[in-house]
Formats: C-alpha cells, sequence, structure tokens
C-alpha cells in the first residue's frame, strides 16, 4: 500500500511535467521530382534546425543523418522557408491548406513531418552553416529584403549554378505584419511557394524542394502560443484533412481518466497480492486422525 500511496503522489508531478512547452510549431514538408513514394512521418522532433540541414544535405547526396526523402539524389535543392504554417493549420480545409497539398501529392515522391518543432535558431543560417562546411554552392533570395518579382529572382538564382554539381537555393516569404498569423497570411506564403515551384519547373530541373515553416513569435507571446501548439502536436495525424486538437477541457478529462485508471489497477494489484498471501498461507493438506495415530511411537 506504500509503494501505490507513493505513486499516486507522483501522478501529479507527471501531469506537470508532461505539460511543460516544447517549442514551436515547425512542420517540415519536402518533395522531388524523382523516386517516388508518399510517407508522412509521425516522429516528434525538436531539432527541426537539424532535420532541415539532413534533408537538403542528404537530397544532394551526401549522408548527414537519418532524415531523408525516398528517392534518387538531386543535384539542386531549393529551400522555401516560411513562417504561417503549423501543424493545426494543416488539418484545416483552407484554400492556401488545398493549394499546399496539391504542391505536395503532385511530386511523386514526398515526406510530410509536422510533428516537427522548434526552440527559437534560425533554420536558414543553419542550413547555410551545413552547406559552408560542406562547400555547395547556395544562393539566398528575399531573405535580407523582399523580392519585388519572386519567381524571376528564383529562376535567376537557379541560373547561378553554373555547372555545379551541387547548387541549393533559400528563399524567404515576405508577409505583411498585418496579415501574420491569419488564413489570408498563410494564402500570401502558399502563393509565394508556388511561385518558387513554378520558377523551378520553368527551369526544367530535376530538384528537390523543402518547405519549412518558423514562425518567430515575441517573447512575450512564445508562452502563450505554446499550449495551443502543443495540443495540436500531440493530436493524431494521418495527413491533410480535417481534424481536431485536445483541449483544456480534453486534456483535463484525460488527466482525471488516468488517474482513475492508476487507481483502479493497484486496487486490482492489492487484491491479488492479498489473495496470493491467503492462498499461501492455507495448508494444502489438512491433519486427520489417521494420520495422527500413524505418526512416531516411542
Amino acid at each position: 500500500m506504500r509503494v501505490a500511496l507513493a505513486l499516486l503522489l507522483l501522478l501529479p508531478v507527471v501531469a506537470l511535467a508532461s505539460s511543460q512547452p516544447v517549442g514551436v510549431s515547425a512542420p517540415l514538408l519536402v518533395w522531388g521530382s524523382k523516386g517516388q513514394g508518399a510517407r508522412v512521418s509521425y516522429e516528434v522532433v525538436s531539432n527541426v534546425e537539424e532535420v532541415a540541414s539532413e534533408l537538403v544535405l542528404n537530397a544532394l547526396g551526401q549522408d548527414a543523418g537519418s532524415h531523408k526523402l525516398q528517392g534518387e539524389e538531386s543535384s539542386t535543392v531549393v529551400v522555401f522557408v516560411g513562417s504561417q504554417l503549423d501543424a493545426a493549420d494543416m488539418r484545416s480545409r483552407t484554400e492556401a491548406v488545398d493549394a499546399l497539398s496539391g504542391l505536395v501529392n503532385a511530386a511523386p515522391a514526398s515526406l510530410v513531418m509536422p510533428y516537427t518543432v522548434s526552440k527559437g535558431a534560425s533554420i536558414r543560417e543553419n542550413v547555410c552553416g551545413k552547406l559552408d562546411a560542406a562547400g555547395v554552392q547556395h544562393e539566398v533570395v528575399a531573405c535580407k529584403a523582399p523580392s519585388a518579382d519572386l519567381k524571376a529572382d528564383v529562376a535567376a538564382a537557379l541560373a547561378k549554378a553554373n555547372g555545379a554539381k551541387k547548387h541549393v537555393v533559400i528563399a524567404c516569404s515576405n508577409i505583411d505584419a498585418a496579415l501574420e498569423g491569419t488564413n489570408a497570411g498563410l494564402a500570401a506564403e502558399v502563393e509565394q511557394l508556388q511561385q518558387v515551384q513554378a520558377a523551378v519547373d520553368a527551369a526544367g530541373l530535376d530538384a528537390v524542394v523543402l518547405y519549412a515553416s518558423q514562425s518567430a513569435p515575441g517573447a512575450s507571446d512564445l508562452a502563450a502560443a505554446q499550449g495551443g501548439k502543443r495540443r495540436s502536436l500531440l493530436a493524431t495525424y494521418t495527413g491533410f484533412g480535417e481534424y481536431t486538437s485536445c483541449g483544456t477541457l480534453c486534456q483535463t478529462q484525460v488527466r482525471w481518466l488516468e488517474a482513475m485508471l492508476a487507481v483502479l489497477f493497484m486496487a486490482l494489484a492489492s487484491c491479488a497480492g492479498l489473495l496470493c498471501l491467503y492462498v499461501l498461507d492455507t495448508p494444502t493438506r489438512f491433519e486427520t486422525a489417521k494420520d495422527a495415530a500413524s505418526g512416531p511411537q516411542n
């Protein structure tokens, strides 16, 4: 019973630990013009910056880790860094999500990782650092200043390969401050992604495109946003579509249910233990008069 009481006392501690924020939702989507197969990874990773770098380097044929797109290696990778998409948006049926789903589904090979989260490091800077270390040529478009014609600028950056065996173009989205965090902001970002894809298609390259969304909320907004982001990450995800997440009331009910199940389990274990003690203390054969008479005699 002391053990059972100790386990009961630990339940609130476990619940508190599990409710700690894990970071900001930062989904990764990657697709290529070669290979085949569409995958959704259910892996939960808290270092989206490293995973994005692994996907880029592995797409170029360099063994950089376990995260890779199934398919043949490519000589060109285009990275589009956005800020408006999170895991909760991928469960909606907005036009922007439908357009994004169309880009992914149209590719012969794709990988969707909705459970990646970011703790604040820059995806672009991490990828650029890894490319510099690997000696891979790369161009940056619209990351320091907005682009007046993103499609043309990406096409120009792709043309700068100059026969390089490995070439990476990194483009950034630019959304008006008034549209950030809204469906209109996501729609504008997906439209920019479509421009990037159009530039790749026009160039006629066998390229891999990686879309990384990494929001950058202020310090005051981070704590408020993390609770909802965490609930969206915990919700069941099987692809694009209509899904619901577990809200505050749902989480409370789940905790109560877990506690009651734990109490029930420990009560059953205690009953089983008492029953075993009763069986062990009960003799398997009672003494009879005949046994007493046939005992040793002096």
